[in-house]
């Protein structure tokens, strides 16, 4: 028995230092370098490169440099560097070259503190070996291995030298040239140093296989904090996973000889190889083993351990033969197996599957069976041997026809559905006596039966000798309906109902099934007749189920007169008679009208205009008919009120063209009016009231026109006006001779009122000295101030001129506290 196994190296982490075997290293190329630090072309090291590597101001350069500026030493153009089965290539020259490290603490120029070196084109490796060296000391870097799944695996640390005085060195005694212009300089061309250095570390078992996609550097250490790493390359060993396999030779009764080997490809080599028997055994093939389970143990050049399980059965020498009475048998036959002994003692028969025992039993299997029989040996070890008894299938006949109750003059399709082998012949019993119109053997076949009936149909399959049972399936054949309906009445208006009648001839199993065309019914059930309520016009549809013919009557259609929908607004609703009113007639459905106003009066017109003459409340009724056949009424109850006009009418006192001195221009005005609801007075000065009989007093003088107007609750309005009332100005004025300024809101001001029918008049008042505190124009009350100083109280006295001609007034006021 052999297992194969691909996989990919686990668990090992080995990092650093390790022991290498041969295998060849080939140039990885990446990027991700952040410094040009080899001067490769031109006559300045400063030009050529990007910065300085060291404390004292040098870089590398190329031996075509060296030659072109007349220096010596130098590293080959190529960037190509070899040392045994290793192989690095370097970036170009002319570029970033290399990965240029320090701590961040440290602050050298243009350097990292972490980089990554991405592969160009990610690929499986066993090994990487990095080409690198330091500066000013000793720099330790963290590796970080990334791979193309996401993964990612930390691979250790390694601690880089300082590229003069280390150990072991790769490539030596190259020289550094000063970064400046020429003239430059080189040291280290006679001695072994400056130094470049391999660091190797393999990829970890538990990530070995895995495309690596970047390697990750984070400087750690430094020496005195100030050392510097550079990157300057990888290789690696490409690397395929290891593929293995065990097998095994079984162990012979009685005896312990049996074999295990264990295979190995690919992978990184040479492998060694342990199996657990006892004693254990290091080689790839295991001898003299017992019977057991067994665990092979592979190791790979990396470390990395891989395990295979396997098995050593007892074998006997003994041998048995199982026979069958018959190799193929109808299923449900019974069969009989022998097992006859070849060689060696064999003893305690026993069958499965079931609990047959014996070297000869019977058995009745339900499927092709494989018996197993098995017996001892001399030394007890199980031997077995196996017969194969095929179980034929027994066909089945069952069959489906399509449509089993069909139409009579319709074809009926009838489809095997059993299981049988193409050589089965099948007996139809002449189907029932249809007519077969296509088909053969199991069909499908199409027949027709040409009378109405019901028959049955059979069919018996026999296949290899093997019958089956038979299948009955029954055929119902169906007469075909006649059919009629009839319409009582058609058109009717919506909502009316209708008779409708089946006339006809079907049978009494017969199904109807009625389409009313929107009509609802109101009775009837079955073949009706019923009574259906329309409200739109429709079509009666009529299908019969009779068995399995169906049969349409011919549509019949009931024509509905849509109900009028009879609507209307009147311009007013209200009005002062006589009022004409105009009607907007907004029926739908109709093509003829009829109004009742409520007064007596009725009219045809669509959108009549109706005057009302006398004051009530009126109904209006409209009755709207379509096609002279279907009529609606609305009626709109108290909906027109008409009320009587109002009558403006008034009195006064005084009475009209009376001459009324100023301070008597008092007017009461009596209203007489009839049927108002409100009231506005127009005074004829610019005033007015709302009162119903209001008084007012003028304050100006002059003739004015009085004006009434009367407002009903709906506003109808009638006017009366009336001229002139006489204001005229006071023939003597009324002169107070004392007022109290003391904030009171009592008599705080000095104010002649007839005044106010005088606006040419002056006025002045005089102190006791015979000052002027005050002149007024026209009406001006005093408030007993001169200057903006209350006076004192005390006799105050006052010249009033009302007018030129007219006579002038002179006296005294007190002036109180």
């Amino acid at each position: 028995m052999k297992h194969f196994y691909a996989l990919v190296l686990l668990t090992v982490l080995l990092t650093g230092w390790q022991p290498l075997f041969a295998q060849t290293f080939v140039p990885i190329t990446v990027s991700g370098f952040n410094a040009d630090i080899v001067a490769e072309a031109g006559n300045s090291a400063l030009a050529a490169t990007s910065t300085v590597i060291d404390g004292s101001n040098h870089v590398i350069h190329t031996t075509a440099f060296a030659t072109a500026n007349g220096v010596s030493g130098g590293i080959t153009p190529t960037g190509t560097f070899v040392n045994g089965t290793k192989t690095w290539q370097m970036a170009a020259f002319n570029a970033n070259n290399a990965l240029y490290m320090a701590l961040p603490s440290n602050s050298v120029p243009n350097t990292v503190g972490t980089g990554t070196l991405t592969l160009t084109t990610p690929a499986i490796y066993s090994k990487l070996s990095l080409l690198a060296f330091g500066t000013e000391g000793i720099s330790t870097v963290s590796v970080l291995l990334t791979f193309t799944d996401g993964t990612t695996s930390n691979a250790g640390t390694i601690t880089i030298k300082d590229w003069f005085n280390g150990t072991p060195a790769v490539v030596t005694g190259y020289g550094r040239i000063t970064r400046t212009n020429a003239p430059m300089t080189v040291d280290g061309v006679t001695s072994t140093n400056p130094r470049f250095y391999a660091f190797d570390f393999n990829i970890p078992c538990a990530v070995l296989g895995k495309s690596l996609a970047s390697v990750t550097f984070t400087q750690l250490a430094a020496t005195g904090g100030t050392s510097r790493a550079l990157l300057l390359a990888l290789a690696g060993v490409a690397y395929t996973p290891v593929v293995y396999s065990s097998t095994h030779t079984n162990a012979i009764c009685g005896g312990a000889n049996g074999t295990l080997t264990l295979t190995a490809t690919n992978g990184s080599t040479p492998y060694t190889y342990k199996w657990n028997t006892s004693p254990v055994q290091t080689t790839a093939t295991a001898t003299n083993v017992p019977a057991g389970a067994y665990i092979g143990t592979l190791t790979d050049a990396n470390g990395c351990v891989f395990t295979v399980n396997d098995t050593v059965s007892l074998i006997s020498s003994a041998t048995i033969a199982a026979s069958a009475s018959a190799t193929a048998i109808c299923a449900g036959d019974p069969v009989t197996l022998t097992a006859t002994p070849i060689s060696g003692t064999v003893t305690d028969y026993s069958w499965s599957p079931g609990t047959l025992a014996g070297q000869t039993v019977t058995d009745t299997p339900a499927d092709t069976t494989s018996y197993i029989v098995s017996a001892k040996d001399a030394f007890g070890c199980i031997i077995k041997d196996t017969v194969d008894v095929a179980v034929k299938p027994t066909p089945t006949s069952s069959f489906t026809v399509t449509p089993a109750i069909i139409c009579q003059g319709g074809t009926n399709t009838v489809t095997f559905s059993g299981t049988a082998t193409p050589a089965a012949t099948y007996n139809w019993n002449n189907f029932a006596g249809a007519t077969v119109q296509s088909g053969a053997d199991s069909g499908p076949y199409q027949i027709s039966f040409p009378n109405a009936g019901d028959f049955n149909l059979q069919l018996q399959v026999t296949d290899d000798g093997c019958v089956s049972t038979v299948t009955t399936q029954p055929v119902t054949v169906s007469a075909l309906p006649q059919l009629n309906i009839t319409v009582s009445k058609s058109p009717i208006c919506a909502g009316d109902a209708t008779t409708i009648t089946f006339t006809g001839t079907a049978s009494a199993a017969a199904v109807p099934t009625w389409d009313w065309g929107g009509g609802t019914v109101q009775t009837g059930t079955g073949f009706g007749p019923y009574d259906v309520q329309y409200s739109t016009t429709g079509n009666i549809n009529l299908t019969v189920t009779d068995g399995a013919c169906t049969a349409t009557a011919t549509p019949a259609t009931v024509a509905v007169i849509q109900l009028p929908v009879p609507a209307f607004t009147p311009d007013i609703t209200q009005g002062c008679a006589p009022v004409a009113i105009t009607f907007d007639n907004k029926s739908r459905n109709a093509d003829s009208y009829q109004w009742t106003f409520g007064d007596g009066s009725t009219s045809a017109i669509e959108d009549p205009s109706h005057t009302y003459n006398n004051t009530g409340v009126y109904t209006v009724s409209l009755t709207a008919t379509a096609q002279g056949q279907c009529s609606t009424t609305i009626t709109k109850t108290s909906l027109i009120s008409i009320v009587p006009m109002p009558i403006a009418l008034f009195s006064s006192a005084p009475g009209q063209n009376i001459a009324v001195e100023f301070k008597n221009a008092d007017f009461t005005f009596t209203n007489n009016s009839q049927n108002g609801g409100s009231y506005e007075w127009d005074f004829g000065d610019g005033t007015g009231s709302t009162d119903f009989s209001p008084e007012h007093k003028y304050e100006i003088t002059g003739d004015f026109r009085v004006t009434l107007y009367v407002t009903n609750d709906i506003g109808c309005t009638d006017s009366i006006s009336r001229a002139y009332y006489k204001v005229i100005p006071d023939l003597v004025l009324d002169i107070p001779n004392a007022f109290s300024p003391n904030g009171d809101g009592i008599n705080d001001r000095w104010e002649v009122d007839g005044l106010k029918a005088r606006p040419n008049a002056t006025t002045e008042i005089f102190n006791r000295y015979g000052q002027i505190i005050f002149k007024g124009i026209g009406f001006s009350a005093w408030d007993g101030t001169w200057k903006g100083q209350l006076m004192p109280f005390g006799t105050y006295y006052y010249i009033i001129k009302p007018a030129p001609g007219e006579k002038t007034y002179a006296g005294w006021v007190a002036l109180l506290r």
